[in-house]
């Protein structure tokens, strides 16, 4: 009697009477169909390899709202072009409407009283930076530098060896105007303050005691 021999799986050999082939066709199909699915069950869980990747989000910081500069200033062209014309080798010329201008003692100046109708100007030259004064008619009121002792006028240094001995100087502004050119000083010497103001010819010409 043939025996049939049907391969159920690679390792396992099923040995089947013919007489017995029909009753055992439907279960041959059945066990067929579910060993298949078992092993493709088993081939996708033995798998340990995903190809799923996690991407990071980069979130980007939008850049902040710039902040608008402040209109640039400019006094009427007749004051623009007055100044350019007595002082053409000027830079970083900034102009801004008269405001009060604390370092130099302005009584003594001789200069007249100021409001917003007047105009200041900060500029450069030969490396010193100057403030300036302007009417809205062209004139020029006068202009101020901060400046050290080493560049004071012999006549003034005199003064201050022979009447301020022993003092220290501070500050110094250096003040000009179509009349005159002066220096406001201002001195210490331990607890006494003094303020001067000199002449290019060592003159003192105002003098205020600002003790401490």
């Amino acid at each position: 009697m043939a025996w049939h021999i049907i391969c159920i799986h690679s390792k396992t050999l099923l040995f089947i009477k013919p007489t017995k082939m029909k009753k055992m066709k439907n279960w041959i199909l059945v066990a067929v169909s579910g060993f298949l699915f078992s092993a493709c069950a088993d081939n996708s869980s033995d798998s340990s390899y995903s190809d799923k990747t996690t991407e990071s989000k980069t979130t980007v910081t939008p850049d902040p709202t710039p902040v608008p500069s402040a209109p640039v200033y400019n006094p009427p062209d007749n004051v623009r072009v007055a100044f350019q014309t007595k002082y053409p080798s000027a830079t970083n010329v900034t102009w801004t409407p008269y405001k009060p201008y604390d370092r130099i003692n302005w009584e003594w100046t001789g200069w007249p009283s100021m409001d917003t109708t007047y105009y200041a100007v900060n500029y450069t030259v030969d490396n010193r930076p100057y403030w300036g004064w302007w009417d809205r008619n062209m004139n020029w009121i006068g202009s101020t530098s901060t400046m050290d002792s080493t560049m004071l006028p012999e006549a003034v240094k005199n003064t201050l060896k022979k009447s301020y001995s022993g003092y220290t100087i501070t500050s110094i502004d250096e003040e000009n105007d179509k009349n005159r050119t002066a220096y406001e000083l201002k001195l210490e010497k331990g607890t006494a303050r003094v303020r001067l103001l000199i002449d290019k010819n060592g003159k003192i010409l105002k003098k205020k005691d600002e003790n401490a």
